[in-house]
Order: C-alpha cells, then sequence, then structure tokens
C-alpha cells in the first residue's frame, strides 16, 4: 500500500500515475471533489487518457445533487482496496483531503459517532461564521482544524459535540500499513502552480461546468458546489463580478486550503516529506513497493 499525499497542485497525481506505471498499481482518490460526477475541470480529475492507462477508483461515483460524506467515502474505499488485493495489484492511495486519507488507513470508526438529521438540517442552515463561533465554544480543538467558510463540515462537528454535551474523539480501528510519501514543494512555486491550474480551468471550459450544474439548480449549499471555484464562476455567469476578480478569489480560496492541508499533514509524522523540485521520490517508492 502507498499513500501520496500533500497540498494541492503540489504534483501528486502525477507522481501517482508514474508509480502506478512503474508497479502495475491501481489507483483510489482520496479527493472529496472527485467524487462527483460532471465536476471535471473545477476539480482537476485526471483526464480520460490518464484513466484508460491506470484504473482510478472514487472517481465519478455521486451526483453532485447528492451528499457524500466520509463514512461513505471509507466504506467505498476499503471495498476498491479490497477489489485491488483481489486482483493482486498495488493500491496507491492519492490526493490532499486529509481527513479521507485517515478515514482509509488509519481506521477511525466514523460509524460510532452520533448522528440527528434534523440537528444537523437546522444546523446548516446558518451562517458559517456563527457555527464556527459556537464550535470554538464548545470544541476549541475540533474549531481549529475545520475551515471555517465549510458549513457542511462545522454542521457535522457541531451535531456530534450538541448531541454529545461536548467534545467527542473519533474511536480507531485496524489501521493500514502503508507507504506515506509526502510532496512539499518550496511555497513559491506551490503558489505559481495554483495560479497556473486555476487560470488553465478557465481555458479548460470550467465556466461552461458551472453553467450547466447551475442549469440544473444545484443547491449552493450541497458538498460538491464547496469545492474550490465554482461559487466565483457562478458569480461571474451572473456578471456579479468579472472574470479576473473570478480568477483571483479562486486561487486565494485554492491558496488557504493548501496551508491548512500542510497543517494537517504535518500531524502524521509516518509521512516521508520530498520537495520535487529536488528530488524525485519515484525510483524510492519502486523500491519500497518492489
Amino acid at each position: 500500500m502507498i499513500a501520496i499525499v500533500g497540498p494541492t497542485a503540489s504534483g501528486k497525481s502525477a507522481l501517482a500515475m508514474r508509480v502506478a506505471e512503474r508497479v502495475g498499481g491501481e489507483i483510489v482518490s482520496a479527493d472529496s471533489r472527485q467524487v462527483y460526477r460532471t465536476m471535471d475541470i473545477g476539480t482537476a480529475k485526471p483526464t480520460a487518457e490518464e484513466r484508460a492507462r491506470v484504473r482510478h477508483h472514487l472517481i465519478d461515483v455521486a451526483d453532485p445533487g447528492e451528499r457524500y460524506d466520509v463514512l461513505r467515502y471509507q466504506r467505498d474505499g476499503r471495498a476498491a482496496l479490497t477489489e485491488i488485493r483481489a486482483r493482486g495489484h498495488v493500491a496507491l492511495v492519492a490526493g490532499g483531503t486529509g481527513l479521507y486519507v485517515r478515514a482509509l488507513l488509519d481506521g477511525l470508526d466514523l460509524g460510532s459517532l452520533p448522528h440527528d438529521p434534523d440537528v444537523r438540517a437546522s444546523l446548516e442552515s446558518e451562517d458559517p461564521a456563527t457555527l464556527h463561533e459556537r464550535l470554538r465554544a464548545i470544541d476549541p480543538d475540533a474549531a481549529s482544524r475545520v475551515d471555517p467558510r465549510n458549513r457542511r463540515r462545522l454542521a457535522r462537528y457541531l451535531e456530534v459535540a450538541t448531541i454529545a454535551g461536548g467534545p467527542v474523539r473519533r474511536g480507531r480501528g485496524a489501521s493500514i500499513a502503508a507507504l506515506r510519501i509526502g510532496l512539499r514543494p518550496p511555497r513559491e512555486i506551490l503558489i505559481a502552480a495554483i495560479e497556473r491550474r486555476v487560470r488553465e480551468m478557465v481555458d479548460a471550459g470550467v465556466l461552461d461546468e458551472t453553467r450547466a450544474l447551475v442549469a440544473r439548480g444545484i443547491d449552493p449549499r450541497l458538498p460538491s458546489m464547496s469545492a474550490h471555484g465554482y461559487v466565483h464562476w457562478a458569480a461571474f455567469l451572473r456578471r456579479e463580478i468579472d472574470l479576473e476578480t473570478a480568477i483571483a478569489l479562486t486561487a486565494r480560496d485554492v491558496r488557504a486550503y493548501s496551508r491548512r492541508q500542510m497543517t494537517w499533514f504535518r500531524r502524521d509524522a509516518t509521512i516521508r516529506w520530498f520537495d520535487p523540485t529536488v528530488t524525485d521520490p519515484l525510483e524510492d517508492i519502486v523500491a519500497a513497493a518492489a
């Protein structure tokens, strides 16, 4: 088992492709937005040609109008790992959603956390800033780890804390041993890659992709629409902002997200970090997988 993690635009997908082709592997995506069908450009999914070369899992498994959460990802991901092992192939988990990586590899007992659909629905109707302040008062540790703009995740943390009457920590099941590789390019290189990626999305047709989602009436509060950029592309289509502003706001959001990703992954002492501008980790990974 190999896991390749790191911030957005650090080169995870490209490295995973190279490793998979060398070792006969299959890739399990650990990206909370690539699960949604028709949201290809704005989530930087692997191309059709790449997916033809290497088998990918946990991409295009949900409709944008659905709620796809980490518990469902954990179940789907474990099923994919079982299938890959049964074929005698190497599994590569690749992505930047830290909670998804932990859920899949570290045995988080997500099913044991309390649920109440009515409580969650009520919370999700509130402003994210209000939710974040409430969470900070109840569970400061959780508040420090969640994006203050992520209404759905804030509501879930508050749902658990409200039902339990205070902070609740996830239980742990059996973990899966994996070689964990992290890509950490210099910050200025990463920022340039993010800026380039956002502009390439526009050239590739992300505005048409967003237009189709808006035409379908996808609720902007759904998890799918929290993927970086769509809210700004939609604002441009409504003529509320110009294109350069939409690009700048999207790049700003992705930069901020990349910082949160690194904060998350730095907690994992088992990750072996590489600066891909200095060292290509390919041969080390292939040797470890042999």
